[in-house]
């Protein structure tokens, strides 16, 4: 087929711009649809991740609810094991944490709120770990760890609750003077008509004035 001066002289134009440019603009498509194909491929594990860790969390959530701490524990230890970056896997800890409290297994309550504490990227979730573990070493009578605890940073938002439990843990080192000041911030701390501001306020007229 003949082309005429002008049309050959865009062919050329054509050639010589790919033979420059072809294969530049035919990696970045490579790379585009490899970069595609990498995110699906992600999304897809992690809803996969997601679903199987859901699937261990509701056994978790049935042996919690018999209260069989020794059928839980295989269970969360593979809930942490294999899907760690998970919301199940802490939420399971805590969940395991409450069960091994109620059976007075400290220990292997503190290890599970302290995997919490240490690995969880939620800052609620990880401050309810921090309470439940200063709760802990306060039935412990290990007092001085756990105001060390509570003074660690946290969500702000949780201030109220650190502060009132300090004030407990203080209350039972027998330093009321102490106990008294973490109950007043703790009001100081409240938002408008909180559910707790009654209870802190009765321990705190308990001490006196």
């Amino acid at each position: 087929m003949a082309f005429d001066l002008q049309e050959q002289e865009q062919i050329d134009e054509l050639k010589a711009f790919w033979n420059d440019w072809g294969k530049w603009i035919a990696g970045v498509v490579l790379a585009a649809a490899l970069g595609y194909s990498g995110f699906v491929g992600w999304k897809y594990y992690q809803r996969t991740q997601a679903e199987k860790a859901e699937a261990l969390y509701s056994q978790l959530e049935q042996a919690a609810q018999q209260g069989d701490l020794a059928k839980l524990k295989p269970v969360q230890a593979a809930l942490v094991a294999d899907y760690p970056s998970t919301a199940y896997a802490s939420r399971g800890a805590l969940l395991a944490a409450r069960v091994a409290f109620d059976k007075n297994d400290l220990a292997t309550a503190k290890t599970q709120l302290k995997w919490v504490i240490d690995t969880s990227k939620e800052p609620a979730v990880k401050a309810v770990a921090q309470l439940r573990y200063a709760g802990v070493l306060l039935d412990e009578k290990h007092y001085d760890a756990a105001i060390a605890e509570l003074e660690r940073e946290h969500a702000a938002s949780f201030d109220a609750l650190f502060l009132d439990l300090k004030g407990d843990i203080y209350q039972a080192k027998g330093d009321a003077k102490a106990a008294r000041e973490a109950y007043k911030t703790a009001l100081a701390k409240l938002i408008g008509d909180s559910p707790n501001r009654q209870l802190i306020q009765t321990k705190l007229d308990a001490l006196g004035a």
